[in-house]
């Protein structure tokens, strides 16, 4: 059952159907609705603390057609303001710097403000009629952090952060995520709708067609589909036992080398892992197994061994934690998994007001050696994905969102039927987003 709004966008509505109009995609109406009702009510996440670790620094953050600056106001306060000047809307910087004289200049006539907000000149102002001081400040943009996160939120009556994120802090503070530092940073723009971007990450029953060479070490069919408030999560639950192919392969116990299995997935996913991981792991094919033990067994006291040897604190994980991953789903635009001590993590965003085109980032994070003092390291810009090698999986996701997003404009395509099961994190996207939209 749906609610039709305007002409082409389409709403659901909070019953168990798992057809989607194609609108939603597709529709500039859609896409218009959501600049409108969605974008400038959610809390988002702008950028990690760690990007303006000092006074002075900023960074600007683009949804749609607005621009945001993050700007580190005080040794422990974060501000945010619309980037406008109050005089004549101009954009007052641009990318991500320093204001190196603890002040913000408008480029255009001149004006100045305290890193604060607070207006510290307008020039000649007594040609000016009467002015406020409060009308001649930075617009100020609601910002929270939690986890090393720095989030926005345009909306002065949003709710609070913590409880847009319920129960996220609760079920990740384990993990600690503050603690996370910057590997790699990497952005590139995708041909295609911003939800078909985060859909091909929020699910797993695209595994057995669009990566079939993962079948040989994961079991798609057993993967767990949790959603709660706002946000959802796939994977995790109960440790393995062992590594073993997905059974839509049908092959028999003995068809398969446990060792080469989990070479081959580090291999495939040596993104989420230390590279003194990988090391040990190739070691791993050629010795003796301990007595009793398993591959995976080896492999999780490798892995567990790593951690304390850097120094990294694991109060707080369970046993089972310790040795598997879990992928959450953050409302409304980021998703990846979370091993202890790294993540990935896949932003995407709207790139303007284009509905076919979406800005995705791929932040590789995780906890650095003990005492290690990181900068942050080089944010890496492909505006053609298609001109670098992203590794077999990542290319392979790419290169399928735009037929996704090209068949969907099809006559023959009446709407999207989702596996109720499978693809059930993606539904509950949709019936959150439509919260906002009928607000």
């Amino acid at each position: 059952m749906v609610m039709t709004i305007g002409r082409g966008g389409l709403l659901l509505e909070s019953d168990t159907t798992n057809i989607v109009p194609k609108e939603r995609y597709v529709s500039q109406e859609f896409f218009d609705l959501e600049m409108e009702k969605l974008w400038p009510h959610v809390w988002q996440i702008a950028c990690r603390e760690e990007e303006v670790p000092r006074v002075g620094d900023f960074l600007e953050y683009v949804i749609g057609d607005q621009s945001i600056l993050v700007v580190r106001s005080a040794p422990d306060t974060v501000k945010a303001y619309f980037n406008c000047c109050a005089h004549r809307g101009t954009r007052l910087a641009t990318g991500v710097g320093n204001f190196a004289t603890s002040e913000i200049r408008c480029r255009y006539h001149a004006w100045r403000w305290e890193l604060d907000g607070t207006n510290k000149e307008v020039v000649d102002r007594f040609d000016f009629p009467p002015m406020t001081d409060d009308e001649v400040r930075l617009s100020e943009v609601r910002v929270g952090r939690w986890g090393g996160f720095v989030f926005v939120n345009m909306d002065p009556d949003a709710e609070p952060l913590l409880e847009f994120l319920y129960p996220l802090p609760t079920l990740l503070a384990p993990y600690k995520f503050e603690a996370l530092r910057f590997r790699s940073y990497r952005t590139t723009i995708l041909p295609a709708n911003w939800k078909i971007v985060i859909d091909a990450f929020n699910e797993g029953y695209h595994v057995q067609g669009t990566h079939p060479q993962l079948l040989m070490w994961t079991d798609d069919t057993a993967m767990r589909y949790e959603q709660f408030g706002n946000h959802a999560r796939m994977g995790g639950g109960e440790r393995k036992k062992d590594i073993h192919p997905s059974p839509r392969l049908g092959l028999q116990s003995g068809d398969w080398d446990e060792r080469e299995l989990l070479a081959y997935m580090m291999q495939e996913l040596s993104g989420l892992f230390y590279k003194d991981e990988l090391a040990e792991v190739e070691a791993l094919r050629t010795k003796p197994l301990p007595e009793g033990k398993s591959v995976l067994d080896a492999y999780n006291e490798i892995r567990v061994r790593l951690l304390r040897r850097k120094g990294v604190d694991l109060t707080g994980l369970t046993d089972d934690q310790l040795v598997t991953a879990d992928d959450c789903y953050y409302f409304p635009n980021v998703v990846g998994p979370i091993y202890p001590g790294s993540t990935t993590l896949f932003r995407v965003r709207p790139n303007g007001l284009d509905p076919e085109s979406t800005i995705k980032d791929l932040w590789t994070l995780e906890w650095p050696a003990e005492g290690e003092e990181r900068e942050m390291c080089e944010r890496k810009f492909y505006p053609d994905w298609s001109a670098k090698d992203w590794g077999l999986v990542t290319n392979q996701d790419y290169s399928n969102v735009a037929h996704v997003h090209a068949g969907m404009k099809s006559r023959g395509c009446k709407g999207l039927r989702f596996n109720p099961r499978q693809e059930s994190n993606v539904l509950h996207m949709h019936r959150i987003i439509d919260r906002y939209l009928v607000r």
